[in-house]
Order: structure tokens, then C-alpha cells, then sequence
């Protein structure tokens, strides 16, 4: 059963909303959620601030995040 209210559920989905912005900011793409719709939301916001600290994303093999195949500025093309 979950339990919502001010201190419960709000600032987990916080925590998690935060720390999930931060992961895109920091890597440039953005994390997989797991398989489960009940997961523990403060669980992985915890392994997503660790992946952050680490500077490696852990996501990769666990949750299997691709991140994009190429990095950088685009190419502008003019005719």
C-alpha cells in the first residue's frame, strides 16, 4: 500500500524529481526506471546521486539506459 501525504509521499517524488534532473544535467541523457511500478523512489534516487558522486553510470547495466552514441556540438551545414 502506499502512503501519500506531505511528508511521505511529496518529498520522496521531490527527492527523486530533483535528484533525476541532476542525473539529465550531469550525463546529458536521462536514466531508465526499473521494471517495477511500486519500486523504492528514494532507493533509486539514492543509486542516481551515487551514479552523479561516482561520475559513471551504474544505470547502464542495471536498469539498461543507452545513453546517445554521440556527444558534442552538432555540425551545422550550410549549402
Amino acid at each position: 500500500m502506499l502512503i501519500k501525504g506531505p511528508k511521505n509521499g511529496e518529498d520522496m517524488k521531490q527527492k527523486l524529481k530533483k535528484t533525476y534532473k541532476d542525473f539529465i544535467t550531469h550525463f546529458g541523457y536521462a536514466p531508465n526506471f526499473p521494471n517495477n511500478i511500486d519500486f523504492n523512489q528514494d532507493e533509486y534516487a539514492g543509486y542516481l546521486r551515487k551514479c552523479i558522486e561516482d561520475n559513471f553510470d551504474y544505470t547502464i547495466e542495471k536498469y539498461g539506459t543507452k545513453p546517445p552514441k554521440h556527444f558534442g556540438r552538432a555540425k551545422i551545414l550550410v549549402d
